[in-house]
């Protein structure tokens, strides 16, 4: 699956939209926002049965154990950086203001020495 539904905690009403082929936050909102964006994505699966997943596991992918479930720390943004899932609201935030260099400020380097890559 190309793209699946991540639930950053399992106490709020938000989710976000990753999509594995571009590594980044898609779409984010409360569950009735989410429920239409994943109407128009036509999943082989029912909205609600992802966003059931979503709830469940952390993730709606069936893989979930290596895509985005609740054990997973965090996730490659771009091949910029790491992603900390406990940062993802932060990063729709910054998207929301269309401020993509804040998400880059959220990024840690993939190993030590190494930069974020920006611009």
């Amino acid at each position: 699956m190309g793209r699946f539904v991540i639930k950053p905690d399992r106490d709020v009403d938000f989710y976000v939209g990753w999509s594995t082929i571009v590594e980044s936050i898609i779409w984010w909102g409360p569950r009735a926002e989410v429920l239409a964006y994943l109407a128009e994505d036509a999943p082989a699966d029912p909205p609600e049965e992802r966003l059931a997943r979503a709830d469940l596991n952390g993730s709606s992918a069936y893989n979930y154990k290596i895509d985005g479930g609740w054990e997973d720390e965090g996730f490659t943004y771009e091949q910029r950086g790491w992603l900390p899932r406990s940062l993802l609201v932060a990063a729709c935030e910054a998207l929301e203001r269309d401020d993509e260099p804040a998400v880059w400020d959220l990024l840690e380097p993939f190993e030590e020495g190494m930069e974020v890559r920006r611009g």
